[in-house]
């Protein structure tokens, strides 16, 4: 049964179903997991480890360097980084691409857990795998006037946490900034000295009276009874009589030696919102939830508690990452309206009948709905890429139907039946259309050779268009004939053409009748082309991923080092002022001694979130290079970076935050740093280098006591025994723990902070020895100010400094070409090398192997076009037609000041597909001419008359569906505009090329071989012939 018939014969059975798959779709469209990026699995897991306060050359040797050497020995590690600060160290683990990252965390932990016996008694680590759902999608700000900060972070904490972590779809809720409630247990030292007693023995006593414990079971009378012993303190009263120690059989009392009073955590973070001090919470949703419906059920949990919190408290949002998705998903649906509209006004232009017209336009929103069908069958969510490549579909979705359509309109016109009409058309062009689609779709399949950021993304968005183009096939095969049956209907003595497009087809054979007598004047045209296009493509600026208007910003900022918390949110509070008086600027938060995201953190380091109006005058690079340049005049001093929060989290999952990096190794940390200051200052003179970063991170000054042995041996003690004494007096230890409620608080003691704010103070401190006297710590050592140490990066346990920069105003790669040069003629010492690393170096891998796939596209394509034609004619001489429409790329991209980057050059690789579309349909029609009789010249002729028509409408409908992504309307839309630039500039051009120079080349390749044919059939001379006939 042929096409035709089935499709007469199955008419209601076929709108039925389609109807039906459009409800369906219609009904899953709500059930979309929708996030900001595809749910990638990136390759890299962070390992952070804490092991208190210690030097940081004493935290490399004992704690990096076990770790590193343990996690490389886990198979698929391609590279291990790492940063050391005092008692912390910070290591990401980047994987193959693919590695199952399950396997790898547990593989990872298996081999930290066989080391931690090597380790420092008291560290912690924590593994966490990186990934999108990592980072939060809502932030909220908490603030009162009427509670203190720990009433805030308790009412945070206690409250709102639990209720906010019910909600569905949330992973976690992290709670930042506030103060936290403990109890302070000020230790007088002249009481101390007057009992004879340590801290350490205080400590001790508090915990051993602070107990409630069961230790046993009771049957009596048919009942159980649990035995509990308690000496349970609730409250400072109880906790003041504790009884640490006698003497001569009187009971001492810890609150005769003690200051026992409410108090909070010595403070190491400030975080505010809008300028006032706060508490964030953020929230984080799970892998696979729907961000906007999270963020939605959210906001109802956060108006459902508003009339609980106590008076004067304020709950506001800061950050909002469902914003940028609703916009998106407006903008992919004003892009479906508008290419319909464009779409339905082609069609009429062409065909002049209103009916045809809208057969061919329900084509796209049926796509659509079933193309989100199967999205959700596959397992894809809705995100900025799959949006964008249904944007990107929409022009494409409709050439198979406008084909169809035009194809019978033709023959109805002609005078054949309905019926007879679908047959014909069905016939023609079922086998060149199913062919022409193939070389449009088999161009993604080379795309599983794309790793990195990039292949993650564009290959959600290369499956997307893979799935919209098979249903836009499928529905031109079998709707667009059943509804041609149902609704199509053309007057009698209808003209094919109008007027004017009769006349364009005269001149167009006109044209192709020159081209085809005169073929060398289309090969000096294409020499000529080929020598554009070189000089388009080398004056093309290049870059990694396209640059969007997110809405938002990060501005990680460094004081310099040492800089207490108080002066650091000193300088920070200008900072503030300058963001409240930009007038873009909508919200903001910051986090000081924190950061977004999963890592270690000084005092004097942290970052800004800040969100921008919707509706401004100016772009978002402008904004940022305002403030960029007022803070540098009005806060000197202090180290900025800013980067765009999508950008920011790429870079954080990917391990390349940077578009610029200059990777300096060798084993003289002292060495390495005067490289790295120098080459940093060099490179801040590069014109378009903007937040040079020289990778030395100091961590500020030290107090350093040196404890001699011999004196500690005097009076009985080691310096471990000293160390000790010294930490229970400074930071203080958490003796035991208060039940409060619900709540457990933390009892600190340690001495009052008169006794440990300076220097000699700290001198003075009593030291109790195994006598039960107290020595000052100044005898038993020396107390030095040392200056600050380093913080020290590893990368592959390579010592490493890692110079970054960003980019303003330029292209990555031409900085890059004048870093490149600069490197070139800086000489290094001795044992120092370098390396290009950021986003520089994952552009060239991508490029790479975008190269690689553009080649293999080309070959599946040559290869689908060998089946349609069955010959080698045709599919070389769109062989050679596809180099020429890259003049319309690299023209296009040039005209628009539109750098090459992974998104235009996944353009140039669809283009490949695209490209041959049009020519198969019409060098099919030119084949099926010359078996009627034809000869080569008057088939392509017939063919172009014929094909003319589908072709320019779809490439109209194709070109004026991509003309929203071109202008970057909407949001997200940036990501694909260099695509649909890169799309429209080479279908442009490729349309002219196919329509003459295919015909023309086919004609010169099939009178070459008609000739070899001819010689090849001929017979012989006479001369040659009679010698056998007289023999």
């Amino acid at each position: 049964m042929n096409l035709s018939r089935f499709v007469s014969q199955n008419l209601k059975a076929i709108l039925f179903v389609t109807i039906a798959l459009c409800v369906i779709g219609v009904g899953v469209v709500g059930s979309f997991p929708v996030a900001i990026l595809p749910e990638v699995t990136f390759p890299r897991l962070v390992v952070i480890a804490h092991a208190g306060e210690r030097p940081i050359r004493m935290t490399e040797v004992a704690l990096t360097r076990p770790i590193e050497q343990a996690i490389a020995t886990v198979p698929g590690v391609i590279r291990i980084r790492s940063k050391t600060q005092r008692g912390d160290t910070e290591i990401s683990v980047d994987f193959a691409w693919g590695t199952d990252m399950l396997t790898a965390l547990e593989l990872v932990n298996t081999q930290i857990n066989q080391i931690r016996s090597s380790l420092p008694p008291e560290t912690d680590v924590e593994v966490e795998r990186m990934n999108p759902t990592v980072f939060p999608i809502l932030g909220l700000s908490l603030q009162s006037k009427n509670l203190s900060q720990a009433q805030l972070w308790t009412l945070a904490t206690y409250t709102l946490r639990p209720a906010l972590s019910r909600v569905p779809g949330v992973a976690l809720v992290e709670v930042q900034g506030g103060r936290i409630p403990e109890i302070a247990v000020d230790i007088s030292p002249q009481r101390l000295m007057a009992y004879h007693l340590s801290l350490p023995e205080v400590e001790q006593a508090i915990a051993n009276t602070n107990v409630f414990k069961s230790v046993g079971l009771l049957n009596r009378q048919f009942q159980q009874y649990q035995a509990i012993v308690s000496a349970e303190a609730t409250d400072t009263d109880q906790l003041g009589r504790v009884v640490v120690a006698q003497r001569q059989g009187v009971p001492i009392l810890l609150r005769q030696i003690a200051h026992i009073y409410p108090s909070v955590q010595d403070r190491t973070t400030i975080v505010t919102a809008n300028g006032a001090e706060s508490v964030l919470i953020n929230i984080v949703r799970q892998p696979g939830a729907n961000t906007v419906t999270v963020v939605n059920d959210v906001e109802q949990a956060i108006q459902q508690l508003k009339p609980t919190l106590p008076p004067g408290t304020q709950l506001h949002v800061f950050y909002d990452q469902s914003q940028l998705i609703k916009e998106a998903v407006g903008s992919v649906r004003d892009a479906v309206i508008i290419g319909s509209i464009l779409a339905v006004v082609v069609l009429m232009l062409f065909l002049g009948n209103l009916r045809a017209t809208l057969v061919t336009a329900v084509i796209i929103p049926a796509t659509v709905l079933i193309t989100f069908l199967l999205m959700r069958l596959s397992g894809l969510t809705l995100n900025l890429m799959t949006l964008g490549a249904l944007a990107v579909g929409i022009g494409l979705v409709i050439d198979d139907a406008i084909v169809v359509v035009e194809n019978v309109f033709r023959h109805l016109t002609e005078g054949a039946t309905r019926f007879d009409s679908i047959r014909l058309a069905s016939s023609e062009i079922a086998l060149p259309m199913i062919s022409s689609t193939l070389t449009t779709v088999v161009v993604f399949l080379p795309l599983v050779l794309l790793q990195g950021v990039a292949g993650a993304f564009f290959t959600a968005l290369a499956v997307t268009l893979t799935i919209a183009l098979m249903v836009s096939l499928a529905l031109a095969l079998f709707v667009s004939p059943s509804l041609c049956a149902a609704f199509l209907k053309v007057r009698p003595g209808t003209p094919e053409h109008g007027r004017l497009f009769e006349k364009l087809i005269e001149g167009y054979k006109k044209g192709l009748q020159f081209c085809v007598r005169h073929p060398r004047w289309l090969a000096v045209a294409a020499g000529l082309l080929v020598v554009a296009t070189i000089f388009f493509a080398t004056h093309l600026g290049s870059d990694f991923m396209p640059s969007i208007d997110e809405g938002a910003f990060v501005l990680d900022y460094r004081t310099p080092p040492g800089t207490s918390l108080e002066e650091t949110n000193r300088l920070l509070m200008q900072i503030e002022h300058i963001l409240e008086t930009t007038p873009e600027v909508k919200s903001f938060s910051r986090r000081t001694g924190t950061e977004l995201g999963f890592a270690i953190t000084e005092p004097n380091r942290g970052d800004f979130a800040v969100m921008l109006h919707s509706h401004r005058h100016r772009s978002i690079d402008e904004v940022i290079a305002d403030v960029r340049d007022r803070i540098e005049r009005q806060v000197p001093g202090v180290n900025i970076d800013f980067s765009q929060v999508l950008q920011d989290l790429i870079g954080d999952l990917s391990g390349a935050p940077a578009p610029i990096e200059v990777k300096l190794f060798g084993e003289d940390q002292n060495q390495l740093d005067s490289v790295a200051r120098s080459v940093a200052d060099k490179l801040a003179k590069i014109p378009g280098v903007v937040d040079v970063q020289n990778g030395v991170i100091e961590l500020g000054p030290e107090l350093t006591v040196r404890v001699d042995p011999v004196k500690a041996g005097v009076v009985g003690l080691t310096p471990e025994d000293v160390a000790n004494q010294v930490n229970a007096a400074m930071f203080g230890d958490v003796a035991t723990q208060i039940l409060q409620g619900e709540r457990q608080i933390g009892v600190r003691v340690r001495l009052p902070e008169a006794y440990r704010s300076d220097k000699s103070a700290i001198e003075m401190l009593p030291i109790h020895t195994p006598d039960g006297y107290n020595v000052p710590l100044a005898t038993l050592g020396t107390i030095q100010r040392v200056a600050g140490t380093v913080e020290i990066t590893h990368e592959n346990q390579r010592r490493m400094v890692s110079i970054e920069a960003r980019l303003s105003g330029r292209d990555l790669g031409s900085v890059m070409k004048d870093v490149q040069a600069l490197m070139r003629r800086t000489p290094l010492p001795a044992g120092i090398t370098y390396e290009l690393g950021g986003q520089y170096q994952s552009q060239q891998q991508s490029f790479r192997n975008l190269l690689e796939v553009l080649v293999l596209a080309v070959v599946l394509v040559y290869a689908v076009m060998l089946f349609q034609f069955g010959s080698f004619t045709s599919p070389t001489v769109l062989l050679l037609i596809m180099p020429l429409a890259l003049f319309g790329v690299s023209f296009g991209l040039w005209a628009t000041g539109t750098t090459l980057n992974v998104s235009s050059f996944m353009g140039a690789i669809m283009l490949v597909g695209i490209v041959v579309k049009n020519g198969i349909l019409l060098l099919d029609q030119a084949q099926r001419a010359e078996r009627e009789g034809l000869t080569p010249e008057e088939a392509v002729a017939q063919a172009g008359v014929i094909r003319i028509r589908p072709i320019l409408m779809t490439t109209l409908t194709a070109l004026l569906g991509l003309v929203p992504l071109a202008f970057g309307i909407g949001a997200g839309a940036q990501m694909q505009q260099p695509l649909a630039i890169a799309v429209i500039g080479g279908l442009s051009f490729s349309t002219i090329f196919t329509l003459v120079f295919a015909p023309t080349l086919y004609v010169v390749f099939r009178r070459y071989q008609l000739r070899l044919q001819a010689n090849h059939e001929a017979p012989p001379p006479a001369e040659l012939i009679e010698p056998i006939v007289e023999g």
